[in-house]
């Protein structure tokens, strides 16, 4: 790593605004939601060995990172401050690895660059509040990163070797994805070491190896042979694998969204031009760099075309980190090139390149995301309720409802909990049936739409059938309606 004393004040500024943007949408507290809810509940029911079993309510997440959800619940109690804890702190840690990696891998105004478009992208930034794994999994690319860097540079050291080789055999419990990094960082390691002879350092990087897969396999045998059969999953992300060997434009456009991910809709094209820059850039001065930031796009595109593991939205997150290194590189050396033609071409060139993820920053921080509010929601139904009112939970705010409900001491088991049907529209009107005459409130969130169909407004047509509104609460995502269901007298009366 090039020794500076202090780092770029630019860059130091860059970082700050990022840990300032992670911090403020956690303060912001929002509602959890499905997916986060899911994992929450194995958190709070589980002991950490109950972690290496399949989660309830059919969320996936490395054991590792499980057992350090429950590590937070038990020391810090079962807010969604404390849940979201560990996806906040990796959060944090990544914008510091980061800065490392980047001194390590880029010279002059590259760095800021760089380090600026990791800060304030919006996706790191929204998953460094939620209870998921993604965040974790950005900080264990960067751990095993760095370190894969320290062993590339310490030709004649063993430490950073056998660091690599600890870091990497933990890594694979904590971060699924691990094993792309670890395998780009393994072969290049190994290859530069076999070319130059030097069988000393090959014989410690094969045993890192075989540390590695021998967590894997481990892994594999706990944990990851029941989540590959995870068959819901998998339909789940099915835009994440080519459809056949001739879906030509599968490809563009899992790349086509990665950017925009990094630059924006509108001048995504900004970021591969830069990427690509970046990448000849490497190819030319350093090309077992370019391999150790560019193998494991590689990889997880063959995992993808082998329907092994999805290339699409949260599930790449990892790989932000060598992503925007190489568009820092090839930014850097396009705004010297039109600098050099026009001195104001440059700035205009870095402009454009920051304007979504410095709009998108300001606005979130004014205006924090939110998702689904059920929380405010079941609040106020729960302070309105009457003793004799029932309460119907739609499928898809199940998961939340376990939580909040269990947080605002209602027993679950006084709910009607809806079933969920992808075929047959009437059955929700047969299931609301169960629901006797009299007051019910109806709670919704996370409300799925199939086939143009939206389910909120549909159980709403049968609800209005069935008797007459009373009531209606709406957050953001989530939502409630207080009906009395008298039947036709209702409805009669009602005239």
């Amino acid at each position: 790593m090039r020794r500076t004393r202090s780092i770029d004040p630019l860059a130091a500024v860059l970082l700050a605004a990022g840990a300032l943007l992670r911090v403020a949408q956690y303060l912001a507290n929002r509602s959890l939601f499905l997916d986060e809810a899911g994992l929450a509940m194995s958190a709070l029911r589980r002991s950490y060995a109950g972690m290496l079993q399949p989660l309830e309510l059919g969320q996936v997440a490395p054991a590792g990172f499980m057992m350090l959800e429950k590590l937070a619940v038990v020391l810090f109690g079962e807010s969604e401050y404390a849940l979201r804890l560990v996806p906040l702190l990796a959060g944090l840690a990544s914008l510091l690895l980061f800065r490392r990696v980047a001194l390590r891998c880029l010279e002059g105004a590259a760095v800021p660059i760089a380090v600026g478009l990791f800060a304030l992208c919006g996706r790191l930034i929204d998953y460094s509040s939620e209870l998921k794994q993604y965040s974790t999994d950005v900080a264990i690319c960067l751990l095993l990163l760095d370190t894969a860097l320290q062993a590339r540079e310490a030709a004649s050291g063993r430490r950073p070797i056998l660091l690599l080789g600890a870091f990497g055999a933990a890594a694979i419990w904590i971060s699924h994805p691990a094993v792309f990094v670890l395998a780009a960082a393994g072969v290049t390691l190994a290859v530069s070491a076999a070319l130059s002879g030097d069988w000393k350092r090959l014989r410690l990087l094969v045993a890192a190896v075989l540390l590695w897969v021998g967590s894997f396999v481990a892994c594999w045998a706990a944990t990851l042979a029941v989540t590959a059969r995870n068959t819901a999953m998998a339909a789940l992300w099915a835009e994440g694998f080519p459809h056949s060997i001739s879906d030509l434009m599968w490809l563009p456009r899992v790349l086509g969204a990665m950017f925009e991910y990094a630059a924006g809709p509108s001048f995504r094209g900004l970021g591969v031009l830069a990427f690509f820059v970046g990448c000849l850039a490497l190819a030319v001065s350093d090309r077992e760099k370019l391999a150790l930031l560019a193998a494991p796009f590689l990889l997880t595109l063959i995992a993808a075309a082998g329907h092994r593991y999805p290339f699409a939205d949260r599930l790449i997150l990892f790989l932000f980190p060598p992503l925007f290194l190489l568009i820092g590189i090839g930014a850097d050396r396009i705004r010297a090139g039109l600098h050099a033609a026009a001195p104001m071409a440059g700035a205009v060139w870095l402009a454009l390149l920051f304007f979504h993820p410095v709009r998108d920053a300001a606005r979130d921080l004014v205006r924090p995301r939110t998702r689904e509010e059920l929380r405010p929601v079941f609040a106020e139904v729960l302070a309105k309720r009457r003793p004799e009112d029932r309460i119907y939970v739609y499928h898809g705010a199940n998961c939340a409802f376990l939580y909040y409900s269990r947080r605002f001491g209602f027993p679950p088991e006084d709910a009607v909990i809806g079933i969920h049907t992808t075929n047959d529209w009437t059955l929700y009107r047969e299931d609301l049936g169960r629901l006797r005459r009299g007051r019910t409130w109806v709670l919704f969130s996370h409300v799925f739409t199939s086939d143009g169909m939206n389910e909120e407004r549909l159980f709403l047509h049968f609800l209005d059938d069935m008797g007459r509104r009373l009531d209606a609460v709406a957050k953001p995502g989530a939502s409630a309606y207080l009906y009395d269901l008298g039947g036709e007298r209702v409805k009669e009366s009602a005239r």
